[in-house]
């Protein structure tokens, strides 16, 4: 006799003892739910991250001008390193690698700023053009310098919007007005958007053009160069090549650590992905963990289920079902929980991240870290996976006992 699977059959089982089985299934959906949560609140917080390097070249290296620490040559320990505008060149004839290069100018004091009858504290701070391709301003109004305003030393800057709200109040024009700082007058041509919370030094930086800067303050020097290189450059290689260029070039000697600093941007995303996917395999552990608990409790219910129905498998044999068809109907009941329950699992994981999004999307400030929670689909679509393997796994030694059971003796056991 074929005997075939009746799945209205398989659902009556398994609601035969609906608290049992919805404990059981709860382990499972439990685990479903956490894992959905953990993986799209870590992949949110990998964005955030991620975005805050987003503002800036990909390959971008700050060097900043320190002071010698041990005496070398003719020059003794204690003396500041200073960059000339001649170091520009020179590094772009020796390291053709170097993609963009400009200095930064800055005093770091606060210096009035003031148009009108309204005021702020803002600080100046001179750059060329190459320096918007490596730190990549987004514009609210207007435009970044011209070529020709760098090179002749226009009185032109760029305003932070912050600063711009406060200078500005009420005005819709704003670009082509003048404000002081100093006692000196510049033309306002663009309005930069505020960056992300890695920039938040420079959300009082007014950008006027470096030859300007530093013929106006009488300057000959400048203690910050900023520098992008090509995509396929190794970042490390060029570091270890650029400090004993720049040791050579300032006398200063190859091991002095202080002299000069650098701040690899790619040596950090680096370092961030490393981070990222050390938090990714612990948060699949976590949820693996929380998964075999609800899986080693189906197996029990199922070996449960089978010493309670002995005597239902000793008939089903005794009018002709085969080990095959008792494995299956065991299988399948076993699968059937897990599904159902990993399935109940997604759905409340889908609402929960949903109403997380919502909220976070009403509440979150634009340079917040997390600006949304979204779910993984790839997760998704392997926890589905997972939980099929984990219902025939979890009904697999039970069918088999079940298969085995003798009809003779099922049918002679007491209820």
């Amino acid at each position: 006799m074929n005997f075939q699977i009746d799945f209205k059959e398989i659902f009556q089982s398994i609601t035969r003892h609906k608290l049992r089985n919805s404990l059981t299934g709860f382990g499972i959906a439990w685990g479903i739910l956490i894992l959905m949560i953990m993986m799209g609140l870590g992949d949110s917080f990998q964005k955030g991250i991620f975005q805050l390097f987003s503002g800036y070249a990909e390959n971008t290296i700050f060097v900043w001008a320190g002071e010698t620490s041990m005496n070398y040559k003719s020059r003794a320990a204690g003396q500041q390193i200073q960059f000339g505008t001649d170091i520009l060149v020179k590094l772009k004839l020796r390291f053709p690698e170097i993609e963009k290069i400009s200095p930064e100018v800055d005093n770091y004091s606060n210096q009035r700023v003031v148009y009108q009858n309204n005021f702020t504290a803002g600080r100046l701070s001179g750059v060329d053009i190459d320096f918007f391709g490596i730190k990549k301003l987004k514009m609210s109004q207007g435009r970044l310098f011209t070529q020709d305003e760098i090179e002749n030393q226009r009185a032109v800057c760029i305003l932070p919007e912050s600063l711009s709200d406060v200078l500005f109040k009420g005005e819709k024009q704003r670009l082509g007005n003048f404000i002081q700082i100093q006692g000196n007058y510049f033309r306002v041509v663009g309005i930069a958007k505020p960056g992300s919370s890695f920039d938040g030094g420079d959300r009082s930086k007014v950008y006027i053009p470096t030859n300007y800067y530093m013929s106006l303050f009488n300057r000959n020097s400048f203690e910050i160069l900023a520098i992008s290189l090509n995509k396929e450059t190794q970042g490390d290689a060029f570091v270890q090549n650029f400090k004993a260029f720049m040791a050579q070039e300032f006398s200063y000697h190859p091991d002095d650590s202080k002299a000069i600093y650098l701040f690899n941007l790619s040596d950090q995303v680096k370092q961030f992905q490393n981070l990222f996917s050390g938090l990714r395999i612990f948060i699949l552990f976590v949820g693996f963990c929380i998964l075999l608990t609800g899986i080693i409790s189906v197996g029990n219910i199922m070996y449960v289920n089978i010493n309670e129905r002995t005597k239902e498998i000793g008939i089903r044999k005794a009018i002709g079902a085969t080990p095959y068809e008792i494995q299956k109907m065991i299988l399948l009941e076993s699968l059937v929980l897990t599904l159902v329950s990993g399935l109940v699992g997604m759905t409340v994981g889908f609402i929960v991240l949903w109403s997380m999004n919502a909220f976070i999307v009403g509440q979150a400030a634009e340079d917040d870290l997390i600006q949304g929670v979204g779910v993984n689909f790839v997760v998704v679509f392997l926890s589905l996976l997972l939980i099929v393997i984990s219902g025939i796994l979890a009904g697999y030694l039970p069918a088999r006992k079940a298969s085995n059971i003798k009809s003779v003796l099922a049918l002679n056991q007491e209820n």
